[in-house]
């Protein structure tokens, strides 16, 4: 059946002539925002130096795109071997990552895809995949074809957090833990009584660059504080949140939302819309800011934003990953997603391996081994380290 498809190579250039990219992901049994045309590309413009993209369109005989296949590689360090990589995997806080296929084409687009996998033209000797669901049938059984083939597989779940919504905010609340409901509720109230507050959000692309600004200085200067470099201390960072917000923005994905209290902006949090979920990614908030005894920013910001997105219709609150405490007593349940390291079979496969995930299994082990007074011991130089390379840097 295969035959009546076809597969082509699409440099970045060409990315945005394919006009039903969406809706091919939107068709896709597993959907995903972190898919979509201006995530993938917004990632690109940012984080491409040193990559190799490695895009596939598949086409129905109609040409209708079927098929996206967002692979990229680039090569291991120290070594000839090259990895291959999905695009929009590493500094930006995507999941949900994997190779697109409208429903009913999921058979086919595995089969073109892996048919270049197994090419000698694919030219990678590791494939390092993240954020791969369960849920998705195409990346699942490119994943158990590789791991056939394969010389060396290495996997391991990530877990995800999430809050399913109710259709009514005191609803919700209810079902919380009594002393975090009412804890919220008297932040809320002292913070409504001491200061002058509004809630809102980025309707504009020219209010943009202000807002994100705020995000970065807020989440920054948390981080310094801890002696950590912080997200945004990386310009890449700021670049892709600059590019892919105005793309959300223009799209009528994006929620990013504010909390101003006497006048400033005092916490923030960056969020989007895809297919019912509110996928919540980014926050700051002003620590140094407590009038009276004011506290809590960030919860109170927080509700109003599940208090928005039940009014919104939204199934989901989408915490991406992570299992903080924080996010389990705002009654978010686990799910997880899956990364895999599969080496191809060869000499240069084995190399790739032991560049990579066979150091990472050399870590873990040694970690196992180690007393936690050592560990300790790593944390607090590593947080000294960070510590002396944030000084001078910008908040």
């Amino acid at each position: 059946m295969s035959a009546r498809l076809t597969i082509r190579q699409l440099p970045p250039e060409a990315w945005d002539q394919v006009h039903d990219w969406d809706a091919t992901v939107a068709a896709a049994a597993a959907p995903s925002v972190f898919l979509t045309r201006d995530w993938v590309t917004a990632w690109w413009r940012s984080f491409r130096d040193g990559l190799d993209p490695c895009l596939f369109r598949i086409c129905s005989a109609d040409g209708r795109t079927v098929g996206i296949a967002p692979f990229y590689r680039e090569r291991l360090r120290g070594t000839p071997a090259r990895r291959l990589g999905l695009l929009g995997d590493r500094g930006v806080g995507s999941e949900y990552l994997g190779v697109v296929a409208r429903r009913g084409y999921e058979d086919e687009v595995a089969t073109m895809v892996m048919r270049w996998l197994s090419s000698p033209r694919s030219q990678w000797e590791l494939a390092d995949f993240s954020g791969l669901r369960d849920a998705d049938p195409t990346t699942a059984r490119l994943v158990s074809e590789l791991a056939t083939g394969g010389a060396a597989m290495r996997s391991e779940n990530h877990p995800c957090a999430a809050i399913a919504l109710p259709r009514d905010f005191d609803e919700y609340l209810a079902g919380l833990n009594s002393k975090f409901r009412q804890r919220f509720r008297q932040r809320r109230n002292k913070l409504l009584r001491e200061c002058d507050v509004r809630f809102f959000r980025t309707e504009s692309p020219a209010d943009l660059p202000r807002h994100l600004e705020t995000l970065f200085a807020l989440h920054q200067s948390r981080w310094t504080e801890a002696g950590r470099p912080g997200a945004f201390a990386d310009p890449r960072m700021r670049r892709f949140y600059l590019d892919v917000a105005d793309r959300l923005l223009r799209a009528g994905r994006l929620r990013f939302w504010h909390l101003e209290a006497d006048g400033a902006i005092r916490a923030t949090q960056f969020a989007f819309a895809y297919d019912g979920v509110l996928h919540s990614l980014q926050e700051g908030y002003d620590g140094g800011f407590a009038p009276r005894g004011v506290g809590g920013l960030g919860v109170v910001l927080r509700a109003h934003v599940l208090d928005a997105a039940i009014a919104e219709g939204f199934r989901s609150y989408d915490f991406l990953g992570g299992v903080e405490d924080h996010k389990l007593r705002w009654g978010a349940s686990v799910h997880s997603v899956r990364s895999v390291q599969i080496a191809r079979p060869g000499a240069a496969g084995r190399l790739a391996w032991l560049a990579s995930a066979g150091v990472l299994s050399a870590r873990e082990s040694v970690k196992r081994l180690l007393p936690e007074t050592a560990l300790d011991g790593l944390r607090r130089g590593r947080a000294a380290y960070h510590r002396r390379r944030t000084r001078g840097v910008p908040h």
